[in-house]
């Protein structure tokens, strides 16, 4: 299976700070980073539809099944008008040769890019892995609840995949049961999406997969915030809205979407990072020359930064993450090798099952961490923070009281607060 090494980026686009506010920047350098940014976050849109085949020569093996479902948004959280077909949301479900019903199978979540749907997503029937991979529709959604002017929904898609989607697999597929055997992975806006669902299922998701991932959408958050708003916007043909997605740039409720911000969600997970450098590869040139030049600028000028602040701040965090960067951009032959890489290091390797000590940042409304459940009164105004180690559970200031569940009872708080939970 392919490999990749490190190799250092003659393409990357340093800055003062992973987060500069606009002011700090010079206005020509604020044109120019505008220009070169949007221009390569636009070429996104062309890159990623073909990106996540990983197909392998053909043997005389049997080979997985391709079949298309249907997830309802069961509570409305994807409006009419926001997919490109008629009905509920589709999902491509990938079941392993020789699938059996009355056996039971890892789970591997796939998320797709920008400007594509579930179909162009969906892994290829090449793909040889003794596992149920899931493609769910991921329309230019950014895997977030939209901001939209503090109404947090209209679409709702971070809600659609937590509370639909996972739970509607589980319902009609054999999954394995152990969290090592469920699996997130994603390529670029996937990319932000794996790791970002990762951390708000911790207790579910035994590793996470970032491939080329836009992981840090506050880099140079004043033009990627606003690029995110504008394609989304241009591409489902909605009224455009710069900060629809996330926000204000800066803002709490960006900081509570951004993966690299986040990392401490992801204590207790295995995680995958792999980034191009910018610098073409041969697989690249050879397969896709064609796409090389506005590839390994988004590459070297955006991606490779963001993967970068990633990689720091789960260092930092103690993160158990395996980095790699290589020669490549933003293309379908790369990812391929990335793909590769990804399952040479092994998704379903074992991890902790249960956890009695974990930290976990959230703008969310209502999730489930370990096997605490939360649902605030009403949506938090800032970053919340819980904190549990043992029967103690902390939790910062929301702006809004919680109720908790337990497996054997339910609390409710005002917050901030520290609660000695009933546990079995």
């Amino acid at each position: 299976m392919p490999s990749i090494s490190n190799v250092p980026s003659s393409l990357t686009l340093r800055r003062p700070h992973p987060h500069t506010q606009s002011g700090t920047l010079s206005a020509t350098s604020r044109r120019f980073t505008a220009a070169v940014m949007f221009s390569a976050l636009c070429s996104l849109v062309l890159a990623v539809p073909a990106a996540a085949h990983a197909d392998r020569p053909a043997t005389s093996a049997p080979s997985p099944h391709l079949v298309t479902i249907t997830i309802p948004a069961r509570h409305g959280e994807i409006p009419a008008g926001w997919l490109p077909y008629p009905g509920p949301p589709r999902t491509a479900v990938l079941l392993p040769a020789g699938y059996d019903q009355t056996k039971r199978y890892p789970l591997v979540l796939n998320l797709g890019g920008l400007g594509g749907d579930y179909a162009q997503a969906a892994f290829g029937p090449n793909l040889r892995i003794n596992a149920i991979v899931v493609t769910p529709e991921p329309y230019d959604g950014w895997y977030a609840d939209w901001w939209n002017h503090g109404k947090r929904g209209g679409p709702a898609w971070e809600s659609y995949f937590l509370d639909d989607v996972i739970p509607g697999i589980l319902a009609r597929y054999p999954i394995l049961a152990q969290r090592r055997f469920h699996a997130v992975v994603g390529i670029s806006m996937g990319g932000l999406g794996a790791p970002f669902l990762g951390g708000r299922l911790p207790g579910f998701f035994g590793s996470v997969a970032t491939l080329s991932g836009f992981v840090d959408p506050q880099f140079f958050g004043f033009i990627t915030g606003e690029a995110t708003g504008l394609i989304s916007s241009g591409l489902t043909g909605s009224p455009t809205n710069l900060y629809d997605v996330y926000g204000p740039p800066n803002g709490f409720y960006a900081t509570g979407h951004n993966p690299t911000r986040l990392v401490m969600n992801l204590k207790q997970t295995r995680v995958f990072e792999s980034t191009g450098t910018g610098v073409p590869s041969n697989v690249g040139l050879t397969n896709n020359p064609a796409d090389v030049p506005a590839g390994s600028a988004l590459e070297g000028l955006i991606i490779h930064p963001m993967n970068d602040d990633f990689h720091h701040a789960a260092e930092a965090a103690g993160i158990d993450l395996t980095f790699q960067a290589h020669r490549g951009g933003h293309d379908a032959p790369d990812f391929s090798q990335e793909i590769a890489a990804w399952l040479a290091w092994g998704p379903f390797k074992p991890v902790v099952d249960h956890s009695d000590a974990w930290t976990n940042d959230t703008v969310a409304s209502h999730g489930r961490l370990w096997d605490v459940g939360y649902r605030f009164a009403k949506p938090p105004t800032k970053v919340v923070r819980f904190h549990k180690t043992g029967d103690l559970l902390t939790i910062s200031a929301a702006g809004s009281a919680v109720t908790i569940t337990t497996p054997v009872c339910t609390v409710r708080t005002k917050t901030p607060a520290v609660l000695h939970l009933c546990i079995k």
